[in-house]
Parts: structure tokens; sequence; C-alpha cells
């Protein structure tokens, strides 16, 4: 049989791809919206200033280029001249002068870069854009490097960037960008009063918006059944987890696509999910308790394993996993114990974190579905095999 990718653009699954449409962050997108719109509806008016704050994956860098994008569109359709300049604050060593060389060089790409000190750099940014008759929304990202390098004079300069000339064309628009809130308040207070007015909060993402946000991708980066729906709600649980990280959740699909090409699968598989999300968490793969357990209760994490090893579902119910473990016992020529003892080895299993218990509700009644959320089966079933 030929090989086939499971993948039809992997480049959609790549951190920098901004998406057509940003899921679950419309109040969001709207208020940024209300915030620097006039840079086109009532163009050099007004110099506006927003920061957006929230824990990492929470989308803050996809939404601030995505209404990048929307409001360059807007200016080109009106004929105005505009510039989105996103600069990772990070990425330029938290330096006040790395900033604004890379945005001088973003509207006039020739300009040398060396030779001039941070606040000679600010003067001709102010001229530059005075002679290109143009206006900025300057996004920093990362903020938190400027701040914690600079202290307050960074943003102080750049909030009151058209201070000495109020008479002039307001040309620079600022959104600041930070996963910590806190770094702010070492800012002076002037500095910390023109930005706090407007801040834009970013909650985490639940398992269900983080799912939406999968197969968004999903269905467009990978073949048509390439990823059964379980997968994407077995990759957004175990993301809920870690605060909601949209951004890892994404890097699980996309490691899980590699590895299913990698075995040459042509479906995504729970065991390829696994396999990323140890490393994405640097989780322990197994915990030293391993070595600690029951014989019968290792009999019982080799039934598990071998359950997911063999299954293509990401959760097992209690009695799959029970016929499992009692397999397993055949082969060690061990007597299994009885319904109420193995359900008290797989809460021992569950505290220990080695795998999940859930409950779910149906019109049956409600049924314990167990999951291996950290550790791939296979890893798991040689260490219970070597202590075995």
């Amino acid at each position: 049989m030929n090989y086939q990718s499971v993948f039809i653009d992997e480049a959609i699954l790549e951190i920098h791809y901004i998406p057509d449409k940003i899921l679950h962050r419309d109040s969001e997108l709207q208020r940024l919206r209300s915030l620097f719109d006039n840079i086109v509806t009532a163009p050099y008016e007004m110099s506006q200033k927003a920061v957006i704050v929230g824990n990492v994956g929470s989308g803050k860098t996809v939404l601030a280029n995505a209404y990048g994008r929307e409001l360059r569109e807007k200016a080109e359709r009106r004929k105005l001249d505009f510039h989105y300049i996103h600069v990772n604050c990070r990425q330029r060593r938290g330096s006040l002068f790395m900033v604004l060389s890379q945005v001088v060089t973003r509207i006039r790409p020739d300009f040398p870069e060396r030779g001039y000190s941070a606040n000679e750099l600010l003067d001709i940014l102010r001229q530059i854009l005075d002679e290109e008759e143009t206006q900025i929304l300057l996004v920093l990202d990362e903020v938190d490097a400027l701040i914690n390098n600079e202290g307050s004079d960074a943003l102080y300069y750049l909030t009151r960037f058209h201070e000495t000339t109020p008479d002039e064309p307001r040309r620079l628009n600022l959104l600041c960008i930070s996963k910590d809130a806190e770094v702010f308040r070492k800012l002076d207070k002037s500095t910390l009063s023109s930005l706090q007015r407007n801040i834009i909060r970013m909650p985490d993402y639940n398992k269900y918006q983080l799912a939406d946000i999968l197969r968004y991708r999903m269905e467009r980066a990978f073949r048509p059944d390439a990823v059964p729906l379980e997968i994407i709600d077995f990759i957004s649980e175990v993301a809920e987890k870690e605060n909601g990280d949209a951004r890892q959740a994404i890097s699980i699909l996309h490691g899980a696509g590699l590895e299913a090409d990698n075995d040459g699968s042509r479906q995504v598989k729970p065991e390829h999910a696994r396999r990323i999300a140890v490393g994405v968490y640097d989780g322990v793969v197994v915990p030293d308790e391993i070595k600690h357990l029951s014989q019968h209760e290792k009999l019982t994490l080799l039934g598990i394993s071998r359950f997911f090893l063999s299954s293509t579902a990401p959760e097992a119910t209690t009695g799959e996993i029970e016929e499992s473990y009692h397999l397993v016992c055949e082969e060690y020529y061990e007597k299994p114990r009885g319904h109420t003892q193995f359900w008290k080895y797989l809460k021992k299993l569950d505290n220990l974190d080695f795998v999940s218990i859930q409950m779910h509700a149906s019109s049956q009644g409600r049924t314990q579905h167990i999951s291996l959320d950290k550790i791939p089966a296979k890893t798991l079933q040689e260490k219970v095999e070597e202590l075995l």
C-alpha cells in the first residue's frame, strides 16, 4: 500500500499561522475594534493605548495579529497609509533601542540600524511618520521583557510620544501584550494611568472551546477522516488541565500527526497524542511509585496499557479494563481479584496519577471512564513488564 501523509496543509498547525476566524474571542476582538478602528474611521485624531493580558496559550498574539490583518484591509479599502507593526520584546532583548530599530526599518527598510541612541530613534520615528504621512499600530508583545529591562522609561516615552507636539496629527497607537498583569505595577503612576484604562483580559479556554479550535485547524490541516473526533476531545481534556493552553493543544495535535506519519499510520491514534503530550508538558513518564505497587496493582496497570495499545479509543469503561486485567492475570498465572478489589486498584492508580477516572452521565446512568493522559501506553507496558 502506498504511503500517504495524514496532512494536507501542515502549515496551518504552525505557531505563527493566523486563522481566518478567531474562535471564542468575539468580545475581545470587538473591544479592539472599539479602541483602534478610529485609526481608519477618524485618522490622525487620536492616539490610543491598550493592554491585552492573559495566560500562555490564551490567544493574545493570534488575536492581535488577526485584528492587525483586519485593520490593514480596512485601511487599504479607504486608501489610507497605515502600518501594523508587531514586535516581540523578548526577541529584541527587552531593549527600547532594538524595538525602535525594528519599527523604523519596517517603514524604511534601508534605514541604517546603528549609530543612534534610543531617544534619537524616537525623534527619527516621529520625523519618518510625518514624512510618510502614515500612522502605525505598534504591538509590544511580551512587553514584560521591556519593562523588566528598561523600567518605566521605555513605555513612558512611547505613551507620551505626542506630548511635545499636541497640535500635530496623531500617528502612533500602542498595544501591549503580557501574560502577567503584575508587571505593570513596576511602572510609574503617570505611565500606568495611561495604560490601565483599556485592559483586555483573556480568560483561559475550557475543553469545549479548545475542541472547537482544534477541530477548526484539523479540518484544514489534515486529510478527511485522518483525525477521529475522539482524538480532539482527548487532546482538549489534556490541555484544559494545563490552564487551557490552546498553543500547546495545537502543538500536541501537530506532533500527533507527525507521529502517525512516522508510524506509517493513515490515522492519528490516542497513543500518538500521548507520546507528544508527555514531551510537551515535561511530565514524568513513569512515576517512581510504580516500583511500590502490589502485584495485582501492576497487573491492573499492565491491563490498562495493553488495552490502550490495541484500542483506537482514548477512553475505556471499567468493564473493558477489567476484562483486560483478567487476560493479563491469566498470562501471569494469577487468580483475578473480585470487582470491588479491582475497583480499589483503579482508584489507587488514579490517586497516583497513572490514570484518570472521570464520571460520565448518560441515559443508562453514570459510568466511569478511564484514560491515559500523560503516559504513553507503550512506555507503561514496557516498564510494568520489566518489574513483573
